[in-house]
């Protein structure tokens, strides 16, 4: 089996959806091979394919469309391009599979060329192919949703999206090919495949993501305006006033490193209240830092997925319908900040946030997420078949 995802992203909770599709795949069926191919090009953990992101996009931004899409689309190519000969080979499996994460998104044609180049390849090999939890962002261009639509040559037997509203996305954008189920993201299995970590009392996560990386993909308000680093300043000062240790750290990617740094610098008064653990490098390593946590709070998805998956409390802090659409799966709306809010009510968010697994819900919507797994798993023996 291929998954085609973005299994050595910067942003490490690729890599825990890719580790825990890998974990459930061998868990269900003893002895199956599982291919990962990074579809940015990547090789492993730290490989950068294009340097300077942030100044790119930040270029991209100011063209218009006629002029963004064609230059976006030949980088695009040439990244793949020279990865074709691995991909074709990866192609030839019992299954192709892509996702998790939110891949079916167009953001400049970033992810319409890699997958429709993927999809091409595919469909050359005579793979079957199954979507498996991904999510699917409202945003298709015209030239993104040709790209996409490559997925319609192939032997496509499951569309599975990880939420409602990636499933109305999908049906309002894509022609053809079988009815989008939904499948749960498989990094809901986080705390069975890491392993236990013990939680230390007391201790709030606090996820530092840079705020120019996060409205580049928005398609919401950024919980907590314009300035990132002023706004989690603010709400550590917050959390600790009620009484809580914060722990400063991020999903891995350079510019959100960099955001983690200044908000050290701002709350260098309080320093002897901050937890400031060293820069994940892989996911484990980021699984470890979330679960140690009682509550997190954080706008990155994955970050609220493995708290979950270890029975944390998690605060969700909006600017995209994914993590939104996650508090409405797990039932926890009451703990999602939609907008801006005062760093006082994230703070009696936080104190208010249960643990996950006191929820009965908690263990239907991991055994949720088991069931994806079986459903992929279903595709290979139907294609064996």
């Amino acid at each position: 089996m291929a998954q085609f995802g973005l299994c050595y992203s910067p942003n490490l909770g690729d890599g825990v959806i890719a580790e825990c599709l890998g974990h459930g795949l061998r868990a269900r069926r003893p002895g199956v091979e599982v291919t990962h191919v990074d579809i940015a090009g990547r090789q492993d953990f730290g490989h950068v394919t294009i340097r300077g992101r942030r100044l790119m996009l930040a270029a991209l931004h100011l063209l218009p469309q006629a002029l963004r899409q064609p230059l976006a689309e030949r980088k695009l190519n040439r990244i793949v391009d020279g990865v074709a000969p691995e991909w074709r080979a990866a192609a030839r499996a019992d299954l192709a599979v892509i996702g998790g994460g939110q891949v079916l998104s167009d953001a400049n044609l970033n992810f319409p060329v890699k997958i429709g180049r993927a999809a091409r390849m595919i469909a050359e090999a005579g793979t079957p192919v199954a979507i498996h939890a991904a999510g699917v962002s409202r945003n298709w261009t015209p030239r993104g949703r040709d790209l996409f639509q490559a997925l319609a040559a192939c032997d496509l037997r499951l569309v599975g999206t990880r939420d409602a509203a990636s499933a109305e996305a999908w049906s309002a954008q894509f022609e053809g090919g079988p009815a989008p189920e939904i499948v749960l993201d498989p990094g809901l299995l986080a705390a069975d495949c890491y392993g236990p970590v013990a939680a230390e009392v007391g201790l709030v996560g606090l996820c530092v993501t840079d705020f120019a990386l996060l409205g580049h993909h928005a398609d919401g308000v950024v919980a907590g305006g314009q300035d990132g680093v002023r706004f989690y300043e603010r709400v550590a000062r917050a959390l600790i006033a009620s009484g809580r240790k914060v722990r400063l750290f991020t999903n891995g990617a350079a510019e959100d490193r960099a955001a983690r740094v200044r908000v050290v610098s701002a709350l260098g008064d309080v320093a002897d209240r901050l937890d400031l653990p060293p820069d994940a490098e892989r996911p484990a390593e980021l699984v470890a830092q979330v679960a140690g946590c009682e509550v997190v709070v954080a706008h990155r998805l994955h970050a609220c997925i493995v708290a979950y998956s270890y029975g944390r409390g998690i605060v969700g802090l909006g600017w995209d319908r994914k993590l939104q659409s996650f508090f409405e799966t797990v039932g926890r709306e009451d703990a999602f900040v939609a907008e801006a809010d005062s760093p006082a009510n994230i703070a009696t968010l936080v104190q208010a946030a249960r643990p996950a697994d006191d929820d009965p819900r908690h263990a239907e919507v991991i055994a949720g997420a088991w069931a994806g797994i079986d459903r992929l798993l279903a595709c290979v023996r139907d294609a064996e078949g």
